[in-house]
């Protein structure tokens, strides 16, 4: 048996766990998590700490006694801007992929480029959260950190590689992510394209390429020492979140989409065929250079589940979603743009409302909202992204832990709605598959079904309730876009 040592940099916290292999079947051994802080300002400003990654992965490896890995293998969020100096040191706080404060560049670098060819040239359209943005919004307000940087890395799991192997390094699906991917060759954008726009000079920074899953070198002293596991053992930099997800869940190969749930949350499946920008579909780059992954990407997903827990004074998540689900369904209407939304709408201004407020309407009404506007927006991502019938949506990511809140998905999708077996840990699973299939220990990203731990069917009394209040819902968002802008 192999023992891996997987690691997920999310959005809230650092994830390991040990993974034992034996032939095709992985088995969780162990696992841990250590959470950090995340800064927000006015304006869409969000940032967190790439010591905090490296210092919350390290206390999570420890807490599993990992000195019988054999290997490591890496995921995490992507679409962030973290400048490093020559030794790896960060310069300035982490640019998170939710922050949209760059949206003025983002309206100038389309303009100066051209939408459309943009899409053409990177696989989705440019925005706020994009690093063409986030970078000439440095260079209007913050020159020193791009002149004192020698290093720019895009995805947290970017920084733990570099901890473990001194290399400055992508995954190809992390680098799509960022704008400054040229999809259809898999490289970096030339100079002279990013010349008009000013970030010409600064392809200096960007780090080496490599496709997910690939070794990018062995566990140096200092860093086997932190983490407390064996000194030389290989480091394998797995796609980004999204594409390590993908794989885990078993959609690796063309076929049915699935949902993933978590702090952010997306729509997903393999292809070998792009999908729409102008649907607001993401098509990024998988490790197989025959494939690509194409994604419906929201924002804020379970985070609008968190800031309504914190907002509303319940003792826990499951408090708040059984008093929701408790409660009859009412006309109340929650948009769930806390933090603006990239798919199928493409606006930093965006944020979240409850429209149709009374003074009937109970913390329990509003909690229900809530989780029916995130649903929704599931159900608008899944409606922009799959232009075939769906028969069964598989789900997977934290938010699964919630029985109920994926039955909601069933009543509001009409769909029969699946959780597989160890469904929290897709994404660690997806990243040591893309390891194997580097090594050469599988010749396929196609997995066997994953066993079902629990299924919904669609309550049909439902149908045609929840049929007119998405519509309603649809219409919300355009009817206030105006608004949100003004108030920005």
């Amino acid at each position: 048996m192999t023992t891996w040592l997987a690691f997920d940099i999310g959005t809230t916290g650092a994830k390991a766990a040990l993974i034992g292999v034996h032939g095709d079947e992985l088995n969780i051994l162990r696992t841990a998590h250590h959470e950090y802080p995340t800064t927000t300002d006015d304006g869409g400003v969000i940032e967190q700490s790439a010591r905090d990654w490296w210092a919350a992965a390290c206390a999570a490896a420890r807490d599993l006694e990992p000195l019988e890995a054999d290997a490591i293998a890496l995921t995490g969020q992507m679409q962030d801007l973290i400048l490093l100096d020559a030794d790896g040191e960060p310069i300035r706080p982490a640019i998170l992929y939710s922050d949209t404060r760059a949206y003025a560049e983002a309206e100038w670098i389309n303009t100066c480029l051209g939408r459309e060819r943009l899409a053409a040239l990177t696989g989705y359209d440019q925005e706020a959260g994009g690093l063409l943005a986030k970078l000439r919004w440095l260079i209007t307000h913050d020159p020193t950190a791009l002149n004192n940087a020698a290093h720019l890395l895009v995805g947290a799991a970017d920084v733990i590689a570099n901890r473990l192997t001194e290399r400055f390094v992508t995954d190809i699906t992390t680098a799509g992510t960022t704008g400054l991917l040229d999809l259809e060759t898999r490289n970096w954008l030339k100079p002279e394209t990013l010349n008009p726009i000013g970030l010409a000079h600064l392809t200096r920074l960007l780090p080496d390429l490599v496709p997910g899953g690939a070794q990018i070198g062995v566990v140096g002293e200092m860093a086997a020492l932190a983490i407390g596991i064996r000194t030389g053992i290989p480091v394998h930099l797995g796609p980004g979140d999204a594409g390590a997800a993908t794989l885990g869940i078993g959609a690796g190969t063309p076929g049915a989409p699935y949902a993933y749930i978590g702090t952010s949350g997306w729509v997903g499946y393999t292809s070998s065929e792009r999908g729409d920008p102008a649907q607001g579909v993401w098509t990024l780059a998988h490790p197989d250079p025959a494939l690509v992954i194409c994604v419906a990407p929201l924002l804020t997903a379970g985070g609008n589940l968190d800031w309504a827990l914190q907002t509303f004074g319940y003792v826990d998540h499951d408090a708040m979603i059984e008093a929701a689900l408790t409660a009859e369904p009412t006309s109340l209407i929650y948009l769930p743009y806390l933090n603006g939304e990239r798919s199928p709408i493409k606006d930093p201004f965006a944020r979240g409302a409850f429209i149709g407020l009374s003074e009937r309407h109970t913390t329990a009404d509003m909690a229900r909202a809530v989780l029916e506007g995130v649903v929704f927006a599931y159900r608008h991502g899944l409606d922009a992204l799959v232009r075939e019938p769906v028969t069964t949506l598989t789900v997977t990511g934290g938010g699964t832990r919630s029985e109920g809140l994926v039955g909601l998905i069933a009543d509001v999708t009409g769909l029969p709605v699946r959780i597989p077996e160890d469904a929290t840990n897709t994404g660690l699973r997806g990243a040591v598959l893309a390891a194997r299939v580097a090594r050469g220990e599988r010749a396929t990203w196609r997995v066997a079904d994953a066993a079902v731990a629990a299924a919904f069917a669609p309550n049909e009394s439902r149908r045609e309730p929840y049929a007119q209040k998405y519509a309603w819902f649809r219409e919300a968002y355009p009817a206030l876009q105006g608004l949100f802008r003004k108030m920005a």
